[in-house]
């Protein structure tokens, strides 16, 4: 059963998803029907005179419709609807007639003057002020029966109602800052993100063609049976690398033809990873302990881009030197992925000792994200390690 108070959600959420001139003409129309209303036509403000001047009658009616018409173009003219609202609720009063709902008008013409306006905001309010000024002069040399000081004592309901409307406008102009920052620092995010991918995707693939195709031009002339092998471990690599570019290209748009559900690379395959690397010629040795497995989510793929990056320095930095590759399961629980390298160049002089780059900053992030340690290291002798320690996570 549908309450009272349930409705009037219902009413208000209906009515805030209509387009901004639409509510306008609802809006003047509400004002417009309550100001004929009995009971409510006769509620509202008298400036001027204490009791009505004049009989109600077309005029009156026409200045009251004025009022509410004014609102119309609320959203579109603010200033126009402070400027036709005014002429109206100034108009009305001087004559004298009995007091009306359609001042409401007037008052949310303000508010909205304040909220919406944008150009000649000065000029609206000093413009307003003098035409209230006049208006005051003119009822107060018509004998009116109330004291400058009253007229200017009212003052604080128009000057409240268009200064709610200035705070409205800064509350909605830092809201609208805030989520410009939040997109902003959301779509640096997936900036970075996509660079990790797109770093970590690339660089191994073609790292491993590019030692691939060096190794296959000092295959011997008459070898065909190895040439043929080079050849085939570059148009796999290649492969792999599309598939992989296919699977991004799909989370990146849905609509791209990436083939089945998007599949991250998980620890599962690591062995193909492991084996894609011995084909550029790099030794790799290759311990992984079955409980590893049990990884899920964030840190099965951070295992495998651990696992690739040391991979991919080994094939850059240190071609042909012993690589092993080590993932174990402590007695706590979680991965500790170990990469290491042999021998290679030591750094230059003045370098420092720790490794560095777009890869290894993009990784650190990855494991941190996945709750994990990562460290970067150089050994004595020139290789270097990379060590990574997950705990025992059951995302996916």
């Amino acid at each position: 059963m549908v309450t009272g108070e349930q409705h009037l959600s219902n009413v208000v959420r209906w009515f805030r998803s209509r387009p901004p001139g639409h509510q306008d003409l609802a809006i003047a129309a509400v004002v417009a029907v309550l100001s004929f209303t009995p009971g409510l036509a006769d509620k509202g403000t008298a400036v001027g005179w204490a009791t009505a001047q004049r009989p109600f009658g077309p005029v009156a009616a026409g200045l009251v419709l004025a009022h509410a018409l004014s609102l119309v173009v609320r959203s579109r003219a603010p200033g126009l609807c402070l400027a036709t609202a005014s002429a109206a609720f100034f108009a009305y009063q001087i004559l004298g007639y009995r007091p009306t709902f359609a001042t409401a008008a007037l008052y949310l013409a303000l508010y909205s003057a304040g909220m919406l306006q944008s150009r000649l905001r000065t000029v609206t309010v000093l413009a307003w002020l003098a035409a209230y000024a006049g208006m005051t002069g003119w009822l107060v040399h018509a004998g009116s029966p109330f004291p400058p000081r009253d007229y200017v004592l009212f003052l604080a309901l128009p000057a409240g109602c268009w200064a709610l409307g200035r705070w409205s406008r800064g509350r909605l102009r830092a809201q609208a800052r805030r989520h410009e920052q939040r997109a902003a620092e959301d779509l640096h995010r997936e900036r970075e993100h996509l660079a990790r991918e797109l770093h970590d995707v690339v660089t191994h693939h073609v790292t491993a063609m590019v030692m691939q195709a060096d190794a296959a031009l000092y295959v011997p002339a008459g070898d065909r049976a190895e040439l043929e092998a080079g050849l085939t471990a570059i148009g796999t690599t290649g492969r792999r690398a599309l598939g992989d570019l296919r699977e991004l290209l799909g989370v990146l748009h849905p609509g791209h033809d990436a083939g089945p559900a998007s599949k991250e690379p998980t620890v599962g395959r690591l062995a193909d990873l492991v084996e894609q690397t011995r084909a550029a010629g790099q030794p790799v040795e290759f311990v992984e302990e079955p409980s590893t497995t049990a990884a899920e989510g964030l840190t099965r793929l951070a295992v495998y881009r651990v696992v690739q990056e040391g991979l991919t320095n080994a094939l850059k930095h240190a071609p042909g030197r012993r690589t092993v590759v080590h993932l174990t399961a402590p007695a706590d629980g979680g991965v500790v992925v170990r990469v290491s390298t042999d021998g290679g160049p030591a750094p230059a002089p003045g370098r420092p000792a720790a490794p560095s780059g777009r890869g290894l900053d993009g990784l650190r992030r990855r494991v941190s994200l996945a709750g994990g340690e990562f460290t970067a290291s150089r050994s004595p002798g020139g290789g270097f390690l990379l060590h990574a320690r997950f705990p025992m996570r059951t995302d996916s």
